[in-house]
Order: structure tokens, then C-alpha cells, then sequence
């Protein structure tokens, strides 16, 4: 998988991005979102596209905002490649209606060599009936480069300057969607249908092949649902970051009521600590420290009478003072 980069978005650009997608996708004319997300298609799906930019506007403007913190993205990535079985709930949900942007990508844009679309940033969400509909965002500047580059195979040419100015103009917004879909509650989706219950005995070389075949949708979803899990749990902290002068300015000109805070989600940073551990019931203490990579494990919670996946991060075990096994070795000790 290729390396992750950072991207240029921070959470102050939110409330902003939100309100611009608002009135871009609320308006019906030829210039708004309504008329390009329906561009190119027959009739009967351009009116579909049509009113799910006009629903999308909607729900939008009832969004609680969330921008996940460049070491929050690592570990939700990281988690999601190990992400059990695991069936959603609406109370995993942090909001009814959100919308979620990661400090870095939160999936790669190559896999395995070939170039499978523009690695996703954000995804917006609406609760809806027995599940949540969601949508992907990437952006606009990776769109347009996927888009300008030709495909000799599939007979398609670079587009020329003055195409990729007029997709700028076609497309103002910072960010794009890229794919749609939905998340039932109580159901296992179906890419996590065949995953093992407990994935803390494979390696990350073993995880990654998993998954190596899985697109960019697939991959945006483990995240966000990791993303979600994560927020739920202790390890996981938000502030609350307002926007700035300028933004707040522009924002009480276009829609007062889309001025908003934005809940900037970020680690504690509470991990490789060791817990002191003397041989849980064994009788002797142990004699070294070593590394334990993060894992999954089933949490009992008596308020839903059910088990919940928890992450527990990588940490160290054993009695403080004692020598660190070499980490070269930790495999044979770990599997014994």
C-alpha cells in the first residue's frame, strides 16, 4: 500500500466547506451541483441525481461537524485493517447527521500498481430508516488530476488546459464526491461478512493482503466505521474549534445558521505504556517486557446486552525494569 500524505484541509476550513457544499447542492440551476452530479446521465438517473444533491443539501445543513486528527486517521487505518465481524448500532453514530473530514487520507489511491481513483478525505452521513447513507469526499484538486490523466487502454486521452479550467469551474467546491452508499444496522456489511472474529494473531503483512484487493468504497468505510468506534472509546478525545473571523463573516452573509463549531476528535496519547503485569494467575512474574501490537477485543456491555468491539492500542506488558524481549523475536513468543 502506498504512504498516506497529508492534506491541506484543517478543521477552521470546515464550517466554511460545509456551507459552500449547502448552497452549491441547493441550487437548481445550470451552474449549481444539482445540474453537475445529473451531467452525462439518462433522464431517469439524472433526476435521481438531482434530488439526492437537493436531499444531500438538506442534510448537510443539519450536519454536526468533525475534522479526525492526523494520529487519530493512523490508528483508525491501522485498526480498520484488523476490524472483526461487527454489526452497527445507531448509538455508534456520534451525530444523526455528520460530516467527517481526516487530517490525512484515510484510504491510498494505488493499489497493487494500478491506479484505482483519488484517495478519500471526508464523508458526510445521514441516518435514515435501519441504516445510514453516506457519501465519500475527496479533493477537488486530486479529482481533477485523476480526471485530466488519459487511459491509453481504456481509449481515453489527457484532457487539454482548457478542460481541466472548465471542470475547476464546473466543480467550485474544495472537496468532491466520489461514491454513495449504506450501512444497515444489525447487519454485518458485506465485505466484513467473511472476516475472522479475533484478527490479534496476524501480522500487519497478513492484514494488509486481506484487504489488498478491496476498492477505494470498501476501504473509506472500514475507516469510517473504525473512526466511529474509536470516538466512542476512552482514547479518544474532542475540543471544540471555531472558525475564524474571515470564516465566521463570510458564514453570517451566506447562512447564519450554518455557523458552527467543529469538533476536533484527536488521541490521548496513552499508549506503549506498560501495565506492570506480574503473570496473571500464573504464580511467578514474568521475567521480560515485550511489545503488544494493537488488537481488537470484545467488550461486554450490560446496557445493550451485547459485545462491542473495542481497540486496545499497542502497549508494553510486563513487570516495570524488566529487559525488552527483542522485537525480531516477538513472533515466536507471542504464537508459542
Amino acid at each position: 500500500m502506498t504512504r498516506r500524505a497529508s492534506q491541506a484541509l484543517n478543521a477552521r476550513q470546515i464550517p466554511d466547506i460545509r456551507a459552500e457544499l449547502v448552497q452549491w447542492l441547493s441550487d437548481p440551476g445550470p451552474a449549481g451541483g444539482q445540474a453537475r452530479w445529473a451531467k452525462g446521465l439518462d433522464p431517469r438517473t439524472a433526476r435521481e441525481e438531482r434530488q439526492a444533491a437537493a436531499d444531500w443539501a438538506t442534510g448537510l445543513r443539519a450536519a454536526e461537524l468533525f475534522y479526525v486528527a492526523k494520529d487519530m486517521t493512523r490508528m483508525a487505518v491501522s485498526a480498520g485493517l484488523a476490524l472483526p465481524s461487527y454489526q452497527l448500532h445507531p448509538e455508534d453514530l456520534p451525530a444523526t447527521h455528520g460530516l467527517l473530514v481526516w487530517e490525512e487520507y484515510a484510504t491510498d489511491s494505488y493499489d497493487g500498481g494500478e491506479y484505482t481513483g483519488c484517495p478519500i478525505i471526508g464523508v458526510s452521513w445521514a441516518q435514515q430508516g435501519g441504516g445510514v447513507h453516506f457519501r465519500t469526499w475527496c479533493l477537488r484538486e486530486d479529482w481533477i488530476a485523476f480526471q485530466a490523466k488519459g487511459d491509453v487502454k481504456a481509449g481515453l486521452r489527457d484532457l487539454t488546459a482548457d478542460e481541466v479550467r472548465r471542470l475547476r469551474i464546473e466543480c467550485p467546491q474544495q472537496i468532491v464526491c466520489m461514491t454513495s452508499g449504506f450501512l444497515p444496522f444489525g447487519k454485518v456489511p458485506g465485505w466484513l461478512s467473511w472476516a475472522p472474529g479475533d484478527t490479534s494473531g496476524m501480522t500487519m503483512t497478513e492484514l494488509e493482503s486481506r484487504t489488498k484487493s478491496e476498492g477505494l468504497h470498501e476501504q473509506a468505510e472500514r475507516a469510517l466505521i473504525v473512526t466511529w468506534l474509536l470516538m466512542g472509546q476512552t482514547l479518544a478525545r474532542e475540543e471544540e474549534t471555531a472558525p475564524s473571523k474571515s470564516s465566521a463573516k463570510h458564514l453570517r452573509r451566506m447562512d447564519p445558521d450554518l455557523l458552527a463549531s467543529v469538533r476536533y476528535v484527536q488521541l490521548r496519547h496513552a499508549s506503549m505504556l506498560s501495565n506492570g503485569d506480574r503473570g496473571e494467575g500464573t504464580g511467578r512474574p514474568y521475567q521480560h517486557r515485550w511489545i503488544v501490537r494493537g488488537h481488537w477485543r470484545n467488550h461486554w456491555y450490560p446496557s445493550r446486552q451485547a459485545h462491542r468491539p473495542i481497540w486496545i492500542d499497542a502497549h508494553v506488558k510486563g513487570p516495570d525494569g524488566a529487559p525488552l524481549l527483542d522485537p525480531d523475536k516477538l513472533v515466536h513468543v507471542l504464537r508459542r
